[in-house]
């Protein structure tokens, strides 16, 4: 049995950032309590420990993606329209037809949003999975959903106090994506770099299996002091390292040359991409996102796969968004 069934004022008031109620806010409360018993009916959080926080939340964002869409503007508005700008089409993962009307309520923004709680992305809440944005489940409950707002959005209030970056933070929708850094001839460059290219006959990318390997090409190759204090002694528990040499410096990626489909990558397995590749998009700090663009853009990854049925198309047509929605201040961080 759950602990309670109702969604109470404060939490609607933190989000908005504000300790005052509305005119609006009693009937957006009501529509959130309307829908939280619709919401507990379906299996989506199952075995989520915190499943009865995360079924009023779900609620609660319901209500604040209505509020926002009677109101034409707010930050769903400012997600859809930013995603256009800058993917060209106003979401991710779901093909949308003719339709989809950017400035009503539509099905598939609804799933969109289901996929958002269930993946979750916050700095007080690390990486687990990734929830799948096809799953049957979650549309079914998105259809379900739809039709209650459907019914509601003629009758809704329209609010003038609506919540700020409740959807997606709009500095993180502001971050712009760097151009990689190129090697240009002739260009003076690092001399680690310098020495780094030498080794690797031109090769941006280099691969070792251990740390006793990279040791060795730290100080026979890039000239470092044979002093373990200065060989990055931190990554003596790791293996599988990528080195990728580029104008800004030499960058050391461990435990992610696996996953590198390059000519002269002796460590590469497929199998292995395939299963834990995806990892890289969503979990901060596990692959600099320099190097996660270089994989990218140069079709380095071609066997990464989010580990659910249409898992590949859904993640390289997409790569880009889920990086930024998951890696937060690691997307184009320093």
């Amino acid at each position: 049995m759950m602990k309670q069934s109702k969604i109470y004022m404060r939490p609607w008031l933190e989000i908005h950032h504000r300790t005052k109620k509305t005119d609006t806010d009693e009937w957006y409360m009501g529509l959130a309590n309307e829908l939280l018993p619709l919401v507990m009916t379906f299996p989506l959080y199952e075995g989520n420990p915190d499943v009865a926080e995360d079924q009023r939340r779900l609620a609660l964002t319901c209500a604040l993606y209505l509020e926002d869409c009677v109101a034409d503007a707010g930050n769903w508005r400012e997600f859809i329209h930013w995603h256009k700008r800058s993917y060209g089409r106003y979401l991710p993962f779901y093909s949308l037809t003719e339709d989809y009307l950017p400035d009503e309520i539509n099905r598939e923004d609804i799933a969109f949003l289901l996929w958002t709680l269930s993946s979750k992305s916050s700095d007080s809440c690390p990486f687990n999975d990734v929830e799948n944005p096809l799953d049957e489940t979650l549309l079914e409950l998105a259809d379900v959903l739809y039709e209650r707002l459907d019914a509601a959005f003629e009758s809704a209030p329209i609010s003038d106090k609506l919540a700020s970056n409740w959807m997606m933070d709009r500095r993180l929708m502001e971050k712009e994506r760097e151009p990689l850094p190129e090697i240009v001839p002739g260009a003076a460059l690092p001399t680690d770099v310098e020495h780094f290219l030498e080794a690797g006959k031109g090769e941006p990318l280099m691969f070792f299996d251990s740390y006793d390997a990279l040791k060795f090409f730290f100080v026979h190759s890039l000239k470092w002091e044979d002093d373990e204090e200065t060989l990055l002694p931190e990554l003596a528990e790791f293996d599988n390292f990528v080195v990728y040499g580029n104008p800004k410096g030499v960058l050391v990626a461990p435990d992610v040359a696996k996953y590198f489909a390059a000519g002269n990558n002796p460590l590469y397995d497929a199998a292995t991409t395939e299963e834990e590749a995806y990892e890289m998009f969503c979990e901060g700090g596990l692959c600099p996102f320099d190097l996660l663009k270089y994989g990218m853009e140069h079709n380095l990854l071609p066997e990464a796969q989010f580990p659910f049925e249409n898992g590949k198309a859904l993640l390289h047509d997409n790569w880009d968004f889920v990086a930024r929605w998951f890696l937060r201040e690691f997307y184009e961080g320093d």
